[in-house]
């Protein structure tokens, strides 16, 4: 849900506006007008949720771009991986996946997946899906799949090159069910990214490293 003003924040991330359409293209002309966010993902939750710590030396960046036209608003996100990961089995291979979450209710939401009374919306994709999904969260180990197939309206880009991901999200700003936000213009949000990469051999499920709450200002 919208956040005051938050204006020359460090973690402010702008939703330029387009007027027209634009597309899943990484080429397409509304990205060169779209100003580019490093997001710093430093904090590892463990499945349990029990902790939330800094990731050692570790600091993930992730190069984040979101532009709208009024009707679909699009995500880009472009980070470092030398090794693609797109396939999974049952022990030792993972595939790479990212998560974009927003409070669905109050801007004081757990990071950790919100809480029963305060849920989160999150955007998921992993490179061996077919499309990102749309999931809701009541609290660690409460994430589900949105049982409604109104809010699976999620469509992607996603590539792999030269040891860098590529992927680009998009869906319509009205919320197609109560399980998703709504986009407006004029409103600032909180988000938070996540970030696994499945050569790191426990990096799946709840494992995983994390971003501070980050301002989405939708121009």
């Amino acid at each position: 849900m919208p956040v005051h003003d938050i204006s020359g924040s460090s973690r402010a991330i702008t939703a330029g506006y387009i007027s027209g359409p634009i597309t899943l293209d990484p080429l397409d002309p509304a990205w060169t007008q779209t100003p580019e966010t490093v997001v710093t993902l430093s904090r590892r939750i463990h499945e349990t949720g029990a902790k939330m710590v800094a990731a050692g030396n570790e600091n993930r960046r992730i190069k984040v771009k979101v532009v709208h036209n009024g009707t679909d608003i699009f995500f880009s996100h472009q980070w470092d991986e030398s090794t693609p990961n797109v396939m999974v089995n049952d022990y030792s291979l993972f595939a790479d996946a990212l998560a974009m979450e927003i409070p669905l209710i109050t801007e004081t939401s757990s990071i950790w997946m919100g809480a029963m009374d305060k849920p989160v919306n999150i955007i998921y994709w992993r490179a061996d899906l077919a499309s990102p999904e749309n999931i809701v969260g009541g609290g660690i180990g409460t994430t589900q799949i949105s049982s409604d197939e109104k809010s699976q309206n999620i469509r992607h880009y996603q590539n792999w090159s030269n040891g860098v991901w590529n992927v680009i999200i998009t869906r319509p700003m009205v919320a197609a069910s109560q399980n998703q936000v709504s986009f407006v213009r004029g409103v600032t949000y909180r988000l938070a990214l996540a970030n696994w990469k499945g050569g790191n051999d426990a990096e799946r499920g709840g494992n995983k490293i994390i971003s501070d709450w980050q301002y989405l200002s939708i121009k």
